[in-house]
């Protein structure tokens, strides 16, 4: 079953995407009746072309969010008392990410919300 959705995203300008998904059956048709047309426009060239070369799409970022406020896993994080936080890549039990003061330690002694609970509020660090 084909489906299409719009999606858009604001930038310098506006521009607004079309989402199309199909199956494998109905890309392959689509894709033979284009060849048909595809000499006649750039743009039913293009769509053929994306056709045949899928892009996949970006995964998303790893984020976690804690009281209101979405957290980049990659990033560090700066504590009231001016303590530099960063993620281990670990999660407790129930998915929790840990966090740690040291560079490269495994730390499963500090999670993000204990951090945010006796050192909150958190703020991005932000390289200049």
């Amino acid at each position: 079953m084909a489906e299409a959705q719009y999606e858009t995203r604001t930038r310098t300008v506006e521009e607004t995407f079309v989402v199309l998904r199909l199956t494998e059956d109905e890309a392959e048709e689509l894709a033979g009746r284009l060849l048909y047309d595809a000499a006649d426009s750039d743009c039913m060239q293009r769509l053929l072309e994306a056709l045949r070369h899928p892009v996949s799409p970006a995964p998303p970022a790893d984020t976690f969010e804690y009281g209101g406020v979405m957290y980049d896993l990659s990033a560090k994080y700066r504590d009231t008392e001016a303590d530099v936080w960063s993620f281990t890549g670990r999660r407790d039990p129930e998915g929790i990410p840990y966090v740690t003061m040291y560079e490269g330690s495994n730390n499963t002694a500090d999670t993000i919300v204990s951090v945010n609970r006796g050192w909150g509020p958190l703020t991005k660090v932000v390289d200049a």
